[in-house]
């Protein structure tokens, strides 16, 4: 099946003139040497090899970040094929549009050393001109995006598309201001993700926190609570786990929603706000429906740190970006945010009783959580349908 593929060139496109005007796409992977045989069919046999050498040149960076950089250059070495189509970002607001036309070749000591020959086409594809869910998913953080579900759309953009290099306007016009979505309502989609990933989810409404006990209410509440159950099945097994370790069978989380993150000053604001109100569950995030460019330095050293992962969330799907650290509950914070407010006190009562229940009645203690839960979608029109009433790019 013929791929369709954003590859990044450079941080921001930097390099992408040069590509298109030299013919190739490849990879800024700063192992230096040739990959001729280390081409593997499967990306993990490639991480394995590569991941402890990328660490050896930056041991300050995370096994994680080394885990997505090898795997975008797999992507661009040996997991796109010769005639899958890439758009790369010219950074000044369109998409240069290729085919694939060589396998791998290396070149030492140059820009971009890992290399593709690519047979560019003479058009470009405007980011303006790009439907909102094409353009959400082409500005994913990262060297490389896939966008094969997109293909038809894909396709007629480059039919309709006009010659290249797209002028830059003389004149800059501020556009017309249009509607745009609010932080709550993106709470259903990002539950609705969650429950698909087994988490059940509570949105936790600040005002109805009571304000007498606590005036600083920011930086206490999360914006959503979340369990997972430890699905066991064998009746031994669990009558086990119930008796000895009862906290094993859940994990907690802790959820800080915001629509976006633009500025490193940004970052760290809304980071250690994660980071206080979470710091009470098992698993603490960050979550944003945007985030900029340019920032993914800042957030591994937060992550690395302190431990408080980030999501980067679409309207179906969500990344984890940097996972959380586990940690034990913190049943003082737990307690002062029962006192405080009365979702997350229903939400842990009602866990509770679920934790609690005998074999004979752990159904009806499930059923009787699941429906104080934030309510999901049933099918992908109603998501789309909720996206369009509330103005979230879908």
């Amino acid at each position: 099946m013929k791929q369709y593929n954003r590859v990044m060139l450079g941080k921001g496109g930097k390099y992408a003139k040069m590509c298109r005007e030299a013919g190739f796409i490849g990879s800024e992977f700063e192992v230096n040497e040739d990959f001729s045989d280390s081409l593997f069919e499967n990306w993990r046999d490639f991480n394995k090899k590569y991941i402890p050498k990328w660490q050896k040149l930056f041991p300050e960076k995370s096994k994680t970040s080394a885990g997505l950089i090898c795997g975008f250059t797999w992507t661009i070495v040996k997991g796109l094929k010769i005639g899958d189509t890439v758009l790369c970002p010219s950074g000044e607001g369109y998409y240069y549009v290729g085919t694939i036309s060589s396998d791998y070749y290396y070149v030492p000591n140059s820009e971009l050393h890992h290399r593709r020959r690519v047979e560019w086409m003479d058009v470009t594809i405007p980011r303006k001109a790009m439907p909102q869910k094409l353009r959400n998913s082409a500005g994913s953080i990262g060297t490389c995006c896939d966008l094969t579900r997109y293909a038809e759309i894909i396709e007629e953009l480059i039919k309709n598309a006009g010659s290249a290099p797209v002028p830059t306007p003389a004149v800059v016009t501020k556009p017309a201001a249009s509607k745009t979505y609010d932080e709550r309502s993106l709470h259903k989609l990002f539950c609705n993700f969650l429950r698909t990933r087994g988490i059940y989810a509570k949105t936790i409404f600040h005002e109805k926190s009571n304000h007498q006990v606590d005036n600083a209410q920011k930086w206490v509440h999360p914006d959503i609570v979340g369990v997972q159950f430890e699905e066991f099945k064998n009746d031994a097994t669990l009558s086990l786990l119930k008796a000895t370790e009862p906290k094993e069978t859940v994990h907690i989380y802790s959820y800080e929603m915001k629509r976006k993150i633009e500025s490193d000053y940004q970052l760290k604001q809304y980071y250690f706000q994660a980071l206080s109100n979470s710091s009470w569950a098992n698993f603490g995030y960050l979550v944003a429906f945007e985030i900029s460019d340019g920032l993914e330095d800042e957030m591994e050293r937060l992550n690395n740190a302190f431990g408080i992962g980030i999501i980067l969330m679409q309207a179906t799907e969500a990344t984890i970006l940097y996972p959380a650290r586990e940690k034990a509950l913190d049943y003082i914070t737990i307690e002062k945010l029962n006192n405080l407010n009365s979702d997350f006190c229903t939400f842990i009562t009602k866990l509770s009783k679920v934790m609690n229940a005998s074999k004979d009645y752990t159904s009806d203690a499930r059923l009787s959580f699941e429906k104080i839960c934030d309510k999901v979608f049933e099918t992908d029109d109603e998501i789309e349908a909720y996206c369009k009433e509330h103005n979230i790019p879908f």
